[in-house]
C-alpha cells in the first residue's frame, strides 16, 4: 500500500468509519464507498472527495462510487450515488455503477423498502430477480442532427444521445484503437462544445437482438471494459436505425463481457453481472 493509500484508509476508516469494497460490473471497475450512515457537512465532504480524487489514479479502477442516503421514508430509501472519475471531475452518472450499487444494496442492506437512486432525471428503481440485478435507466433523448467529426483525412458521422451522461456514437468503424485516438481528439478539439468532456462509442450491428458496442470513456480517457449508458446510447440508435426493436430484450456484447437491455413501462432496465472482492489496495 502506498503513502497515499494509507492516508486515504486513516481519513476514511480512522476518522469516520467508511468502508470500500472493489467492484466489477461486466469489466467496468469501480472502488464503491459505503456512506450511508453518515452525515457530513459541506467541509468534511469536501476533505474526502479529495482524498478520493487524488487516489483514484494510483489504482486500476475506472471510477469510485460514493453512496450517500438522503432521504428515507415508510416504503423507501432513495440515495445520491457520486460518480468520482480518475480526473478529478464527478460524472453526471454511470449505469454499470448504478447496477453494482443495487447489488451491494440487496447484499448488505436485506430490507422491505424500495432503493431508488436520484439523478436529474429523477429516481432509478431496481428489479431483483433471480439472482440477478436490472437498473430502471430512464429515457435516452437521441437528437436528429449528426455531428461530422474530421481526423486522419476521414470524416466520422457521430450521433448524440442524451442517456444522464452524454454520448457520441458512430457506426463508421468498429476499431478499439481508432476509438481511443478519436476520443481523445474530440475531447481536446470540441472542448467548447462538451466543457465536461463526452463519451464516444462505435456500434456494430450483429443480429436483430445483438449489438456489438466499444465506449472511450470521459473522466478516464480510456476504452473501458463496458459502460452502461454507453451501451443505452448505442442501443436508442440502433433503433433508430431499424437495427434492433425496442420490443426485444437486447444482449450488448461489449469487452467485459454480455450486457442486457430491454424496455419495461416505457423505460429502459440494464442488467449484467457484477462482482465484488475485499482485494488489498496495490
Amino acid at each position: 500500500m502506498t503513502k497515499k493509500q494509507e492516508q486515504l484508509s486513516s481519513l476514511l476508516l480512522s476518522n469516520y468509519e467508511i468502508h470500500y469494497i472493489f467492484a466489477d460490473a461486466c469489466g467496468n471497475k469501480f472502488l464503491v464507498f459505503d456512506c450511508l450512515s453518515h452525515s457530513f457537512d459541506l467541509e468534511e465532504w469536501k476533505a474526502i472527495r479529495q482524498a478520493i480524487w487524488e487516489f483514484l489514479p494510483t489504482i486500476d479502477v475506472d471510477d469510485a462510487l460514493v453512496l450517500r442516503k438522503i432521504e428515507e421514508d415508510d416504503q423507501s430509501i432513495k440515495i445520491k450515488m457520486h460518480v468520482l472519475e480518475p480526473d478529478g471531475t464527478e460524472a453526471d452518472f454511470c449505469g454499470n455503477g448504478a447496477r453494482a450499487a443495487g447489488v451491494f444494496l440487496y447484499e448488505n442492506y436485506a430490507t422491505e423498502k424500495n432503493f431508488f437512486l436520484v439523478s436529474r432525471q429523477g429516481n432509478h428503481g431496481f428489479i431483483y430477480q433471480q439472482d440477478e440485478c436490472f437498473f430502471e435507466m430512464g429515457k435516452p433523448i437521441l437528437h436528429a442532427e449528426d455531428f461530422i467529426f474530421h481526423f486522419q483525412n476521414e470524416s466520422y458521422n457521430l450521433k448524440f444521445v442524451d442517456c444522464i451522461e452524454p454520448h457520441l456514437v458512430t457506426t463508421d468503424f468498429f476499431d478499439a484503437d481508432l476509438l481511443t485516438a478519436l476520443g481523445h481528439e474530440i475531447n481536446r478539439r470540441w472542448k467548447r462544445k462538451f466543457p465536461k468532456g463526452v463519451n464516444v462509442n462505435c456500434l456494430q450491428h450483429v443480429n436483430a437482438e445483438t449489438l456489438k458496442v466499444l465506449t472511450f470513456e470521459r473522466g478516464v480517457y480510456k476504452v473501458t471494459g463496458s459502460c452502461g449508458t454507453g451501451s443505452l446510447s448505442c442501443t436508442t440508435v440502433a433503433i433508430a436505425k431499424e437495427y434492433v426493436s425496442s420490443e426485444s430484450k437486447i444482449t450488448i456484447r461489449v469487452l467485459g463481457g454480455e450486457l442486457k437491455i430491454f424496455r419495461l413501462n416505457h423505460t429502459f432496465w440494464l442488467g449484467g453481472p457484477v462482482e465484488f472482492s475485499q482485494k488489498e489496495l496495490s
